[in-house]
């Protein structure tokens, strides 16, 4: 976590931390259930905007996305910073994101390569004229009693909804996925989708790397009931 971090709260009553701020960049954290953008509705509020005013600043370009049920770490440029740079920043970063699924794998770790193409509201994997995701799985903690994991992924490509297509593709949809774990989701409605971008790890220059990362969310440990929740380090 940034030592200059710092609990916020938006307008709205959503809850944020500044994990990391300099100059020209921040790394802060979104909540559930907001999206990081403004939409066709523009009464409806957006992360990018709530955080900006907060901030004062002129401009937040967002640098990362998450999707709208995805929680955790949001990249954001400031107005007059290099674009191109902080680009580079991401593209070569490590990006590791926690889940909990339904279903225990046979598996602990595993490593998918698919090509996904986009669709109109979800993707869809396929074998030609799509483009090409690869993500690593890890298995962190099980609960036979819920029928339920937590893991971490870290994706070394940034394709729409890459991790939430993946693991429904093996079969443990992650739990709250309203789109791609429909048809196998376990008969209980769920408080939020349980996917938070938890450790954004980058080089700044040669030898010095920084590590931002998030407090593991409540929902997760509650929704593992009384199972131990254990992250390791990069």
């Amino acid at each position: 976590m940034g030592l200059n971090s710092k609990k916020i709260i938006l307008e709205g009553n959503f809850e944020s931390e500044i994990l990391l701020e300099t100059d020209s960049y921040l790394f802060a954290t979104k909540p559930a259930g907001i999206p990081v953008h403004e939409t066709k509705d523009t009464n409806r509020p957006d992360f990018t905007r709530l955080l900006t005013k907060y901030l004062g600043e002129k401009e937040l370009r967002t640098i990362n996305r998450l999707d709208l049920g995805t929680s955790g770490i949001v990249f954001f440029g400031k107005s007059g910073a290099d674009n191109t740079e902080l680009d580079l920043i991401l593209k070569s970063a490590t990006k590791e994101y926690l889940f909990l699924c339904l279903g225990i794998p046979e598996w602990t770790s595993k490593r998918e390569e698919c090509f996904i193409k986009d669709g109109n509201k979800k993707v869809s994997i396929v074998r030609s004229g799509g483009k090409k995701a690869i993500s690593e799985f890890k298995i962190l903690a099980t609960n036979s009693d819920l029928n339920i994991s937590l893991g971490m992924a870290r994706i070394f490509t940034g394709r729409r909804h890459q991790i939430r297509i993946m693991l429904s593709s093996l079969g443990f949809p992650i739990l709250g996925d309203a789109v791609y774990g429909v048809d196998l989701q376990i008969p209980q409605k769920e408080n939020r989708m349980y996917l938070h971008a938890y450790r954004f790890g980058f080089t700044v220059t040669p030898g010095e790397k920084i590590i931002v990362e998030t407090s593991i969310p409540k929902d997760f440990q509650k929704r593992m009931g009384k199972t131990e929740i254990f992250i390791p380090n990069e």
